[in-house]
């Protein structure tokens, strides 16, 4: 069963796809001052991000923006803005993580706040030329307008691979737990039993194994 298959050469982003040269563009901040006119913007080159929003959320907001849809449920159906999360080349994460028990429990999809996928062969990539072990960081996530991310398919922007299923379910389920953690004050950690909600998850679907 493989892991990923090449992105569509049209149509709706997908959620669980992989984009390379993802720019985001965002106010500076030091720009921002009480009655200031002159505001600059910058960008944000990302090597590499994946979509998190829902499919089916893309499929209606592609339709109605290209006129597919009944017009009068536009403002039901667009999504403003598209939900991605940050990527990174496993080789550039590596020494920046302390230990290697930590380190196992990441690319073994064991640590809430990361996501390990294997290398992507060249036949599993739109452009055909494959792409190396990455590492989601569910806490670097990042909007950008729906429009513009579909604009930018002429401007460098590159489509290049969709997770499959079962691995599209658990990944999102991994994001979706991530999302959910409730903070707790201190005293009461100290109180609660050793809770691992994400065993279930592992057991059901295996970490993709680096070939």
């Amino acid at each position: 069963m493989s892991t990923f298959m090449p992105s569509p050469t049209e149509g709706a982003f997908q959620q669980g796809e992989i984009l390379t040269d993802v720019i985001q563009v965002h106010i500076r901040v030091e720009t921002l001052a009480a009655g200031a006119d002159d505001i600059e913007l910058q960008e944000k080159n990302h090597p590499y991000a994946v979509v998190i929003t829902q499919a089916c959320d893309l499929d209606w907001d592609f339709k109605v923006q290209n006129g597919e849809q009944d017009q009068n449920l536009r403002e039901l159906k667009l999504v403003p803005n598209i939900l991605l999360c940050e990527v990174i080349d496993e080789n550039t994460l590596r020494p920046k993580i302390r230990g290697s028990d930590i380190w196992k429990r990441i690319v073994g999809n064991q640590d809430e706040r990361y996501h390990s996928f294997p290398p992507i062969k060249a036949t599993a990539d739109l452009l055909g030329q494959g792409l190396p072990a990455l590492i989601v960081d569910f806490k670097r996530v990042f909007t950008i307008p729906s429009t513009e991310l579909y604009r930018r398919l002429v401007l460098g922007l590159r489509r290049r691979a969709v997770l499959t299923n079962p691995f599209l379910q658990h990944f999102s389920s991994r994001f979706g737990y991530y999302c959910l953690r409730v903070a707790l004050p201190e005293s009461a950690v100290e109180v609660l039993p050793a809770q691992q909600p994400n065993h279930q998850l592992n057991a059901a679907v295996p970490p993709p194994v680096h070939e």
